[in-house]
């Protein structure tokens, strides 16, 4: 539910921004999801006992001069309708649809061994033929027993194991006897 009314905010925004504003409100947004993930706060804006206008001038009234005056008039309405605490799924869905306006998307790989730039490359190709979207890779450090891709934004997710791979032979090995 909450997902639904931070698109329709998020919606709005978009529609009253170019991709410019909109990549430093979303800046703007992540200080301030960053600010809300401290317990304190998070606490304060959440609560029922604190009006909006005292939350809105805790938390987004001092940054009056240092954000854009269309992110800061959504803030204001967004505290009248008691709806700050939308503001860490308002930031993931302004993040997502830049990047689905861009057409760019950010994967992790994870490995049982280090993939050198040029396999990743690679990889980087062969999932841009599939999704037809621009996909950048990082190793992470986590071992894996083979390898495994997942790229959230898209709902891609690859995995190729070696035990799965040596059960399923042997399995046609035996059934082949």
């Amino acid at each position: 539910m909450n997902e639904l009314i931070a698109k329709r905010y998020a919606k709005a925004l978009m529609e009253c921004s170019s991709s410019k504003e909109l990549k430093a409100q979303l800046g703007a947004l992540e200080v301030l999801k960053k600010a809300l993930s401290t317990p304190e706060l998070s606490e304060i804006i959440r609560s029922p006992l604190i009006r909006g206008e005292k939350k809105f001038e805790l938390l987004v009234a001092p940054l009056k001069k240092k954000i854009d005056p269309k992110l800061y008039n959504l803030l204001h309405l967004m505290s009248e309708k008691g709806r700050l605490d939308l503001l860490p799924d308002l930031a993931e869905i302004l993040a997502f649809e830049l990047k689905k306006e861009s057409n760019r998307f950010e994967g992790i790989v994870d490995a049982d061994d280090a993939l050198d730039k040029g396999e990743i490359k690679r990889l980087e190709k062969i999932l841009k033929r599939f999704s037809g979207a621009e996909i950048r890779l990082e190793q992470r450090d986590k071992k894996s027993d083979g390898l495994h891709v997942a790229v959230e934004d898209l709902g891609l997710e690859l995995s190729v194991s070696k035990s799965r791979i040596k059960a399923d032979l042997l399995d046609f090995i035996q059934r082949a006897l």
